[in-house]
Parts: structure tokens; C-alpha cells; sequence
């Protein structure tokens, strides 16, 4: 969980903190032709998935109501979760 503040309005009600869910996805290498007899040794047949943070959820810190963030807000939290991840 990465508590975040944020000063809006949301459903008439003042927010002051969020506190956001998030899923940590490993890197992922996509699947790879054969060369030679040698399974994964040849060229990309799906692309690398790096790795990421997915965002489950995000609760006001005083009442515990999710809220929808805006997509500046969800990047702005993304950024925390790998900060706090490093």
C-alpha cells in the first residue's frame, strides 16, 4: 500500500490523502522461435513485458470509500510505488 496526498473533490467531499493498492508484475520475456533445433534461441514471436505496477485499488484514508484518481494521480502513484520499490 502507498498513501499518497492528493487536495480534491470527489462526490462533493473534500479528499486530503489516498492510500493506493497496487499488484507488482515481474518482468516478462515473450515467446521465442526456434533456430537450429534449440526452442527460444531464435527471433521474438511476442514482445518483452516489462516489469510494471497495476493499480487494484484506491481507498480516502480517512473513510476507507475507494475513489476513482484521475490519470495524472495514478501516475503520480505509480511513480511512489517504484520509489519505494528501489
Amino acid at each position: 500500500m502507498i498513501q499518497m496526498a492528493i487536495d480534491r473533490e470527489y462526490n462533493g467531499k473534500w479528499i486530503d490523502a489516498v492510500e493506493c493498492e497496487f499488484e507488482y508484475h515481474r518482468a516478462h520475456k515473450g515467446a521465442r522461435d526456434s533456430i537450429g533445433g534449440v526452442r527460444g534461441a531464435g527471433p521474438a514471436l511476442e514482445p518483452d513485458e516489462p516489469a510494471h505496477f497495476e493499480l487494484i485499488g484506491a481507498y480516502d484514508i480517512e473513510t476507507g470509500d475507494e475513489i476513482e484518481l484521475t490519470h495524472n494521480e495514478i501516475d503520480d502513484a505509480e511513480q511512489k510505488a517504484w520509489e519505494s520499490f528501489n
